[in-house]
């Protein structure tokens, strides 16, 4: 009975909605943030590589508390539902306010301590609210077929929040400038995601089930070799997603040598061409399995940079810009269910439900690929002089083709070479898990 109660609730459309409100906001200032500070306002480089590394030292902490309590939190709503309705708010109103730093700060330390500050507070409630996000799918849909339909559909929107979030916002921020478009944005995910969490039905029986203390979760972590591998291949992806978005205001600005808004043309190229490579990918796990699958996308998004660092102008940038949203599709397709995977293999050996725990961990090592960046922007400001707008050194186009093809490159071939050490057997059906979960 609370099964079919629960799929009367859980619409995969309406849970696919979440995706999408996360991802209009996040990847904004995911993609622009550091542009927006170097170009607009002046910030250095040097000092926004500080800023995440404070932050990762903060990461490193937050995670894994967020995921061990949501595993333990018991209420009348579930354990997931009362932190998503927490944290989205947090995260919203810290993804505007980032985008709004006073101008009297003027750009000396003042300014240093508000970028820290409102990238630890909107990465915190980022992590808050896709950690609880995440855990829910493995719960809500049991079976990889059903999972994999959900999870195709949510990763579907949240391409379309892509393109809003990254291709749309250089021709918005030129109208109405980052702020206000901050705050548009903001406004328009803060709707979506609150509609979609209402939506939501956990399962009883999950909640019910016991949960072993932070040490005892952190030892099975620690001793799930499968567990590392998975993690550290996502760590390598991440990076180099991060450097890619990061990376493709600068490579239009300094490498084709156009004017800012053309930054809108080369991200749809990348996520128009995602969105119909999804079902692609989703008919390809359904028939070889995500692990292959997974291999595959890891190894396309790798090889379809190549060619990238040979490019002068626009259009075959986007002409391979289309290969690289092929890539970007396969893995976004296949990260979670692989994480799914992992868990469901948890919960047979030791029948016990701790979705949180794992994709914490996960997101953990994970977001420390901001040590990566961090790396990435002083190399850049070493090797090539790139300081900040006033100040990009002698060899700008360079510097940016490093940033967004050249390190990311390295970075794919390294997740790729984890991915294949990865040994996991998907669950046929749902019974065995869920039997180990009623135990």
């Amino acid at each position: 009975m609370a099964i079919e109660k629960a799929k009367r609730y859980n619409r995969p459309w309406r849970y696919a909605l979440m995706m999408f409100g996360l991802s209009v906001a996040g990847y904004m200032y995911t993609t622009y943030g550091t542009y927006f500070y170097t170009e607009q306002v002046g910030l250095t480089m040097a000092s926004i590589a500080l800023a995440n590394t404070i932050y990762a030292i903060w990461d490193a902490f937050n995670d894994p508390i967020a995921g061990y309590l949501s595993d333990r939190t018991r209420t009348r709503w579930g354990r997931r539902k009362p932190w998503l309705l927490v944290s989205v708010p947090v995260f919203i109103a810290a993804s505007i306010l980032f985008f709004s730093p006073p101008a009297a700060l003027g750009t000396g330390v003042g300014l240093v301590v508000y970028f820290t500050f409102f990238l630890m507070l909107t990465e915190t409630g980022n992590t808050i609210s896709t950690v609880n996000y995440h855990s829910l799918l493995p719960e809500l849909y049991r079976d990889e077929k059903q999972r994999n339909q959900a999870n195709s559909l949510r990763q579907a929107m949240q391409l379309v929040g892509m393109i809003i979030g990254v291709s749309l916002v250089p021709m918005i921020t030129s109208r109405i400038g980052y702020p206000n478009t901050a705050l548009l944005l903001g406004l328009l995910s803060g709707v979506l995601l609150l509609y979609s969490i209402l939506g939501c039905k956990e399962r009883s029986e999950f909640s019910s089930s016991r949960q072993p203390g932070l040490w005892a979760s952190l030892k099975a972590l620690a001793a799930n070799r499968n567990f590392w591998m998975v993690a550290i291949s996502h760590f390598f992806y991440q990076s180099t997603s991060a450097l890619l978005l990061a990376g493709i205001p600068f490579y239009i600005k300094y490498t084709l040598e156009l004017p800012d808004q053309n930054a809108t043309f080369l991200s749809a190229a990348v996520f128009v061409s995602a969105i119909p490579a999804m079902y692609l990918w989703y008919r390809l796990i359904n028939r070889i399995g995500t692990l292959k699958c997974w291999r595959i996308a890891l190894a396309w998004l790798g090889l379809s940079l190549v060619p990238m660092y040979f490019i002068h102008s626009l259009l075959p940038a986007c002409l391979c810009g289309v290969l690289v949203g092929i890539g970007i599709a396969g893995v976004t397709a296949n990260l979670d269910m692989v994480n799914s995977t992992l868990i469901e293999d948890d919960a047979r050996r030791n029948g016990v439900r701790r979705e949180a725990t794992f994709f914490a961990g996960i997101s953990f090592i994970s977001r420390l690929s901001s040590l990566t960046r961090s790396g990435v922007y002083m190399l850049v400001y070493v090797l090539f002089g790139f300081e900040s707008g006033d100040n990009p050194g002698t060899m700008p186009g360079t510097a940016a083709r490093f940033m967004m093809i050249v390190f990311p490159i390295a970075l794919m071939a390294l997740s790729f070479l984890f991915s294949l050490l990865v040994r996991l057997k998907a669950a046929s059906a749902p019974a065995e898990a869920e039997r180990a979960a009623e135990e």
